[in-house]
């Protein structure tokens, strides 16, 4: 199974955009979409089920959408704000083994208060879901 996992604050304006990758990706067979606004320790079961992990997250910036493997790293405390490696540290030190993941970071400009992603956030972000939904089988 491949979970895709988009962060996210909707109030922050472009932050929210994993958020709105997860809002739009469709779910199908082989494929579960979560959205959250932080990585908790309620999400290692789902985490350690999968065979693949996609985190969607802004990053502060320009320049084009980044795809970075990750891998377990040190155990970070247990706590209601995990990073996508912290999670995986936990899912393996509980599970045994982590999935593949990447971590997928989308460039972001305005994290003012406010609703609805940037013009520049947002046409990344159009980019980034016609990709995935071609890599997890779907339309484009």
């Amino acid at each position: 199974m491949i979970l895709v996992i988009g962060l996210g604050h909707p109030l922050r304006r472009d932050d929210g955009v994993g958020l709105w990758i997860a809002q739009n990706l469709e779910e199908r067979a082989g494929v579960k979409v979560l959205g959250a606004q932080e990585l908790t320790p309620e999400l290692i079961p789902q985490v350690a089920a999968a065979d693949l992990v996609i985190f969607v997250d802004a990053r502060r910036g320009a320049g084009p959408v980044r795809w970075e493997p990750l891998r377990p790293g040190p155990t970070p405390p247990l706590s209601h704000t995990l990073t996508p490696q912290g999670l995986l540290s936990w899912t393996a030190r509980l599970f045994g083994a982590a999935p593949e993941a990447w971590l997928v970071t989308v460039p972001a400009r305005d994290f003012s208060l406010g609703e609805g992603l940037s013009r520049r956030t947002r046409r990344a972000a159009e980019a980034l879901l016609r990709r995935l939904r071609a890599y997890l089988g779907g339309e484009e």
